[in-house]
C-alpha cells in the first residue's frame, strides 16, 4: 500500500514521530480506526494531546457544503439494522421520478466524491456509528433513526455509547426534519428529547409498527397493513401500503413507511412514491430468495449481523430450518425462544456454535463443522414447505471476509444441491 502511494507520489508521514504533530491542523480518520473504545488507536492519542481536531470524512463532507452556492439536499438514514435497505428504497424513488440523487456514505460511494455531478441536487447517506461518532460537523437536511439492537458494544463501550454515537446525528445536526421510529425506547427517549429541547429546531415526525396512543404533533403508524398519517391527532392519509411492499416482513413495511414520509417531505405524490417502492427489487444478501427445489425455499439472509435482525427475519417465515452462527457480538441478547414454534430445527455454525447451542436451550439445534456441512444437512431433513433461512445472527469474520462473501458462498452452495 505504501508503495501504491508513493508511486502516486503522495508524500507519506510517521505519525509517531513527536514533532510532526506541530505541523498538523487536522487529523481525519477512518471509521475503522477506533476513537475511545475499546482503546484509542495512538495517533488519536497523539491528536488529543497536541490539540489537534480529529474528523472524518463525513465531517468535511458537510463543511465542505457550508461554502457551495447551491447546497445540496442531504437525508441521512442510521440505526442498527435496516440501514442499506432504507438508503436504497429512498434513493431508487427519487431517481426513479427525477434521477436527482446519489447515494453515498456506509453504502454506494464516499461522500467526498459526491456532487461532483451538478444535475444531482439531493443526496442520500448511509450513517454508521463509526461515522457519526467522529464527524465534526454534521447538519443533514432530513435525519431518520431506524431502531437499536446491541451491536458494535465493545466499540462504543456499551449500548449507552452506541445510542448516543447515533443520537449526534439529531443533537448536533439539527435536520430540519427528525423522522424517528418510536417503537422502541431508545427512539422514544430520542423523539422526547427532541421536542422538548428548545434549543434543538427541528421537526419530529413519529414513526411506529402499530397504533400508539402516545401524543404527537406528526405521526405515521401501520394499522392492518395500511400506512395512516396523522398531524395533531387528526387522520390526514391513509393508504393500503402492503399491496406495494414486496420484500418480505414488518420491518420492510416500516423501511417503506419511513421511505414513504421521506419522499412525501420533498412534495412527491403519494400516487408516485408508491409506485416505485412497488417495483423495489431489495438489496442482495437482505432476505433474498436463492432458489426453490422441491417446495424447499432457500433464504439468503446473511447481512442478519446480529440477533435482534435474525430474530426479525424469523418472524417473517414459516416452518424454518434455521443456519446461524458465526462470530457472536457483545451483549447480544434476543428472545429466539420466543420464535420456537416456527423454527423446526436449527444448524449452528462458526465460532459462537457451542455458546449459541446454550442460549437455545430446549430447542432442536445441532453443531456442524461449516456452511456446506450444514446446509447438506438442512436439505436432506427438509420437506416440502420448509424454508432453509441462512440468517446468521452473528458477524462473518471467524471465517468469511465479509457478510457478502458469507451470501455469496450460500448462495453458491445451494445452486449445487
Amino acid at each position: 500500500k505504501r508503495k501504491q502511494l508513493i508511486n502516486q507520489k503522495i508524500r507519506l508521514h510517521n505519525l509517531s514521530d513527536p514533532e510532526i504533530w506541530a505541523d498538523i491542523d487536522s487529523l481525519l480518520i477512518s471509521p475503522g480506526i477506533p476513537y475511545l473504545y475499546p482503546k484509542a488507536h495512538p495517533a488519536v492519542i497523539n491528536a488529543l494531546e497536541n490539540s489537534v481536531r480529529i474528523d472524518n470524512d463525513i465531517g468535511l463532507f458537510f463543511r465542505n457544503m457550508i461554502n457551495k452556492n447551491k447546497k445540496p439536499f442531504t437525508i441521512c438514514v442510521t440505526g442498527s439494522n435496516g440501514k442499506s435497505t432504507t438508503s436504497s428504497l429512498i434513493n431508487h424513488i427519487l431517481n426513479s421520478i427525477s434521477n436527482n440523487s446519489e447515494l453515498g456514505g456506509n453504502i454506494g460511494r464516499p461522500v467526498l466524491e459526491l456532487n461532483n455531478n451538478k444535475s444531482k441536487n439531493l443526496n442520500v447517506l448511509e450513517l454508521s456509528s463509526y461515522q457519526i461518532e467522529i464527524a465534526n460537523f454534521l447538519s443533514p437536511d432530513i435525519a431518520i433513526f431506524l431502531n437499536l439492537s446491541s451491536d458494535h458494544l465493545e466499540r462504543h463501550g456499551g449500548i449507552g455509547g452506541y445510542f448516543n454515537a447515533k443520537a449526534r446525528l439529531f443533537y448536533y445536526g439539527m435536520p430540519k426534519f427528525s423522522i424517528i421510529n418510536i417503537d422502541q425506547p431508545e427512539g422514544r427517549y430520542l423523539a422526547h428529547i427532541l421536542e422538548k429541547n428548545r434549543k434543538i429546531d427541528t421537526q419530529v415526525i413519529h414513526i411506529s409498527s402499530k397504533k400508539t396512543n402516545i401524543k404527537s404533533k406528526w405521526s405515521i403508524s401501520l394499522e392492518d397493513d395500511f400506512i395512516v398519517e396523522k398531524k395533531d391527532g387528526l387522520e390526514t392519509f391513509r393508504y393500503n401500503i402492503q399491496q406495494y411492499v414486496n420484500l418480505p416482513g414488518e420491518h420492510n413495511l416500516i423501511n417503506s413507511c419511513i421511505a414513504f414520509i421521506t419522499c412525501k417531505l420533498l412534495q412527491i405524490d403519494s400516487s408516485q412514491i408508491l409506485k416505485y417502492i412497488k417495483n423495489f427489487k431489495g438489496l442482495p444478501h437482505r432476505a433474498e430468495l436463492v432458489k426453490k427445489i422441491n417446495e424447499i425455499t432457500f433464504i439468503n439472509d446473511s447481512k442478519a449481523t446480529n440477533m435482534d435482525s435474525a430474530l426479525k427475519s424469523i418472524m417473517t417465515y414459516n416452518k424454518i430450518r434455521w443456519i446461524a452462527g458465526g462470530q457472536k457480538k457483545d451483549g447480544d441478547k434476543v428472545n429466539i425462544v420466543s420464535q420456537k414454534k416456527k423454527i423446526k430445527k436449527i444448524y449452528l455454525i462458526g465460532s459462537s456454535a457451542f455458546e449459541l447451542s446454550k442460549l437455545f436451550d430446549g430447542m432442536n439445534c445441532s453443531i456442524f463443522t461449516d456452511l456446506d456441512v450444514a446446509l447438506k444437512r438442512a436439505f436432506k431433513d427438509a420437506e416440502p414447505g420448509d424454508t432453509i433461512l441462512f440468517a446468521p445472527g452473528c458477524a462473518s469474520f471467524d471465517q468469511f471476509e465479509n457478510f457478502e462473501k458469507r451470501g455469496e458462498k450460500f448462495c453458491e452452495l445451494v445452486h449445487l444441491l
